[in-house]
């Protein structure tokens, strides 16, 4: 971990799984199917967060999925990259952050590949 975030809090909202259209061919725009993200926050100020104990300190990871939810609703996706990025962007407007990682996952997306994992870095 870099210094710039050691008095971060490293928060992880794991294995987000929502069902997306998503890829550049017909067939894979024909029907939604799944996608797993993973969202990293750095929020600063440890201390104070630990001994006040309010959500008002911290970011609210309910807002994070919300914010998957409803861009997976709003639209199509071709590339994992376009997802990923546009994820990251619209938690990246939630207040406190450092920073954050956003990943997603599409499963299976060929024969061969157990999976392909796109993951961008924000820094607000």
């Amino acid at each position: 971990m870099p210094d710039t975030y050691q008095d971060c809090y490293r928060i992880v909202v794991q294995d987000i799984e929502i069902d997306c259209y998503l890829g550049v061919y017909e067939r894979e725009q024909a029907r939604r199917r799944p996608v797993i993200v993973d969202v990293e926050l750095y929020v600063p100020h440890a201390g104070r967060i630990a001994h006040r104990d309010t959500l008002a300190e911290t970011v609210n990871y309910e807002k994070v999925v919300e914010a998957v939810e409803r861009i997976v609703a709003e639209r199509r996706f071709k590339l994992v990259e376009t997802l990923c990025a546009e994820l990251a962007d619209d938690i990246a407007r939630l207040p406190g952050l450092r920073a954050l990682k956003v990943a997603v996952t599409k499963p299976q997306p060929l024969p061969r590949a157990r999976a392909v994992r796109v993951e961008v870095w924000r820094h607000p």
